[in-house]
C-alpha cells in the first residue's frame, strides 16, 4: 500500500505513521545525547525519583487487573474446556498481578515476606481469594457496565500481553547497563543502537515507561462520549506517562532512549491492534453489543 493512500485512510493511520516518524527522530537524537541527559538529571537523593522506583508501576498494574476482568467476564467460548482454560489463566494472571503490588508495598518498607512459609502460604491464598472475589464482582455486580466496555478491554488486554512480552524479550537481550550502575569515567556505558546480549543489565528499555504509557487505552472508554472527557483522559495518561519516564531518568535507573523505547512500543502496539479491531468508524469501544455493526 503507498504511504499516501494509507495517510488518507484513517485518522488512526496518521497517528501511527507521525508516532513512527517523531520516535524515528528523537530516537537518533538521543543516540548522541543520552548520556548527556542522564548525566544532566541524575539525582539519587530525590525523594519523587525513589517514590516512583516503588509505587510509579502500580496504576498500569491495576489498569491490567481491569482490563483484564472485563474482558474475562464478556468473553464467549465454544465449548467449557476453553472457558475454564481461559478462567484459569486469568486467575493465574490476576495472582501474579497482585503479588506483584503486594511485593511493591513490602519492599517499600523494607518487609522481608517469604511466601514459602508458614506465615506465607496463607497470605498468597489471601491473594488468591482477593482475585476470585474480583472475578466474582465484574461477573454479576458489573456485568452490564462490562458489556458496553468490552471492546475495550480487549484492546487493552492484548496491547499489555503483547508490549510487556516485547519489553521484557529486549530487556534480557540488550543487557544495557543502567546508569546508576556504570563504573568511573562511564567507560561501560553503550548506545541504545548497539545490544549487548545476555549480560545481567535491564536498562533497555524501561518497565516502569511501559506501565505508565500502558494507561493511554484508557481514553476509548470515553471515545463516543460528548465533552472533554476523552481528551481530559487522554492528557491525563500523557503527562502521567512522561513525569514517569522523567523521574527513571533522574533516578538513573534508564536513559532518555529506554523510556523512548518504551513508550513507543506501548503506544505503536496499541494502535495497530485498535485499527485491527476498530476498522470502521460505526465500531465503537462503548457500543453495547461485542461486534460493531456496519450501518446501511
Amino acid at each position: 500500500m503507498q504511504i499516501s493512500k494509507f495517510w488518507k485512510e484513517r485518522t488512526a493511520n496518521k497517528v501511527l505513521l507521525s508516532v513512527i516518524i517523531a520516535w524515528i527522530v528523537v530516537a537518533i537524537i538521543f543516540a548522541f545525547y543520552d548520556l548527556a541527559i542522564s548525566e544532566t538529571l541524575y539525582n539519587a537523593a530525590s525523594p519523587v525519583a525513589q517514590y516512583v522506583q516503588y509505587f510509579g508501576e502500580i496504576p498500569g498494574i491495576l489498569f491490567g487487573l481491569f482490563a483484564l476482568f472485563t474482558l474475562g467476564t464478556n468473553l464467549e467460548f465454544n465449548g467449557k474446556k476453553h472457558t475454564k482454560i481461559f478462567f484459569i489463566a486469568e486467575i493465574a494472571i490476576s495472582v501474579f498481578l497482585i503479588y506483584y503490588v503486594l511485593n511493591l508495598i513490602l519492599n517499600y518498607f523494607q518487609i522481608n515476606f517469604n511466601y514459602i512459609s508458614f506465615a506465607g502460604v496463607p497470605v498468597f491464598l489471601g491473594i488468591v481469594l482477593v482475585s476470585l472475589v474480583g472475578f466474582h464482582i465484574f461477573e454479576t455486580k458489573l456485568s452490564e457496565f462490562q458489556k458496553r466496555k468490552y471492546l475495550f478491554a480487549k484492546v487493552s488486554v492484548m496491547t499489555f500481553v503483547v508490549a510487556a512480552f516485547i519489553v521484557e524479550v529486549l530487556k534480557i537481550l540488550w543487557g544495557r547497563v543502567r546508569f546508576r550502575d556504570l563504573t568511573a569515567g562511564f567507560t561501560n556505558f553503550t548506545s541504545w543502537y548497539l545490544p549487548q546480549g545476555i549480560t545481567g543489565g535491564h536498562s533497555f528499555p524501561s518497565g516502569h515507561a511501559y506501565l505508565a504509557w500502558i494507561l493511554i487505552p484508557l481514553f476509548l472508554l470515553f471515545i463516543n462520549k460528548k465533552g472533554i472527557g476523552k481528551w481530559l483522559v487522554m492528557g491525563i495518561t500523557i503527562i502521567y506517562g512522561f513525569f514517569i519516564s522523567i523521574e527513571r531518568i533522574i533516578a538513573g535507573a534508564h536513559y532518555a532512549s529506554d523510556v523512548l523505547f518504551s513508550a513507543g512500543i506501548v503506544i505503536i502496539t496499541f494502535l495497530i491492534i485498535y485499527k485491527a479491531h476498530f476498522p470502521e468508524k460505526e465500531n465503537s469501544p462503548t457500543g453495547k453489543g461485542k461486534k460493531g455493526k456496519k450501518k446501511k
